[in-house]
């Protein structure tokens, strides 16, 4: 997958927690902990570290 794939993976994944915590009236507490889960993941971290060095840059598609 590619970096930018997972960074808008990780994105929806936590609007949809978000999304989830809104319309449930689910607790905060388990909220954060799976938007934590979320941006915690390795693949995300790797892969903003990998964009933060120059590797895969974005840009801007018209």
């Amino acid at each position: 997958m590619r970096d930018i794939d997972i960074i808008t993976k990780a994105l929806k994944d936590a609007q949809a927690e978000v999304a989830s915590y809104i319309e449930a009236g689910r607790g905060t507490q388990v909220t954060l902990e799976r938007i934590m889960g979320i941006l915690e993941r390795d693949e995300l971290i790797a892969a903003q570290e990998r964009l933060r060095k120059g590797f895969g840059h974005l840009r801007l598609v018209k």
